[in-house]
């Protein structure tokens, strides 16, 4: 009951902030990082703590020149996921825009299936906006929202690009279903946080720091012997994103274990460098962290 009554309260001014203009939730945004960073103090100090493990050695201005511009963005993410939720097809096109997808369309209709790999930088809710660009259809991964109204809303809302959302639990089951099926997918995954230690099978290093990865893109990718792909997503300017894709692994199956999350971590690594303010510090990424016993 509670969980409806929450939904039927924020929906509508979801709606409502999300008919306004850019101009004035850039400006609200704005306004927002402030009140996030300097009054708030969300999660400053983890955010601060993870950019300093991140880039040992920075001095205070540079730390704090991407906390503040992280604040910044963080809450530009917010505004566009609410914005999001009235955005035409066309509007998704004109502020995602992709480079050389041509690449991944192109194995898709040579009749293989591909894993798509992405970490939690700029706005990576906005990849439902691939959907819009490929004929073949796109699974992405996601973790279940507890509030079941607001999970059928967001599924629902997704679907109007084309996308479909998929729950981790049903995914390695559906997508064996796929592959009996002779079904040609493109599957998205966000492989950059950290796992819970009982399910760690990979310790390796990210920011030099030894910590535990998620490798269930991976393993499903060499069961049914999929392409990987990592998307590189770059701020371009506010609102507006670019994709750039890069193959890690033609056949997956004949990669070494745990050679195509390693590749990818380094990939996300050097995605994070070039825009360090426009990653998901709130994160505790290296909460799991311990010495590397090889090195």
């Amino acid at each position: 009951m509670w969980a409806l009554i929450l939904f039927v309260l924020v929906i509508p001014w979801v709606y409502f902030w999300s008919v306004l203009p850019f101009r004035f939730l850039h400006a609200f945004s704005s306004l927002l990082s402030k009140l996030f960073y300097g009054v708030f103090n969300y999660r400053k100090p983890l955010v601060e703590s993870n950019i300093k493990k991140a880039f040992p050695g920075i001095s205070k201005e540079e730390l704090l020149g991407i906390s503040t511009s992280f604040y910044t963005h963080f809450t530009d993410l917010l505004i566009e996921i609410v914005k999001g939720v009235t955005m035409s097809n066309s509007a998704f096109k004109k502020r995602f825009k992709v480079v050389n997808f041509e690449e991944v369309e192109g194995v898709l209709t040579s009749g293989k299936s591909v894993v798509l790999m992405a970490a939690h930088l700029n706005n990576w809710e906005w990849t439902s906006a691939l959907a819009l660009y490929t004929r073949h259809p796109f699974y992405a991964i996601y973790q279940r929202l507890n509030n079941a109204y607001f999970d059928a809303f967001m599924r629902k809302n997704r679907a109007r690009t084309g996308l479909h959302l998929l729950p981790t639990y049903l995914t390695k089951t559906t997508i064996e279903q796929h592959q009996k099926d002779k079904k040609v997918a493109l599957y998205g995954f966000l492989s950059d946080q950290s796992p819970t230690l009982k399910k760690a099978k990979l310790w390796t290093t990210f920011f030099d720091r030894y910590v535990p990865a998620h490798t269930g893109a991976e393993e499903l990718a060499r069961k049914h012997d999929m392409a990987v792909f990592y998307m590189h997503l770059e701020k371009v300017k506010r609102s507006h994103y670019k994709a750039t894709f890069s193959l890690i692994a033609e056949n997956a199956a004949q990669e070494e274990e745990f050679e195509i999350t390693k590749t990818f971590l380094r990939l996300a690594e050097q995605s994070v460098r070039k825009q360090p303010h426009n990653y998901l510090w709130t994160h505790r990424r290296f909460k799991h962290e311990r010495a590397n016993s090889a090195g």
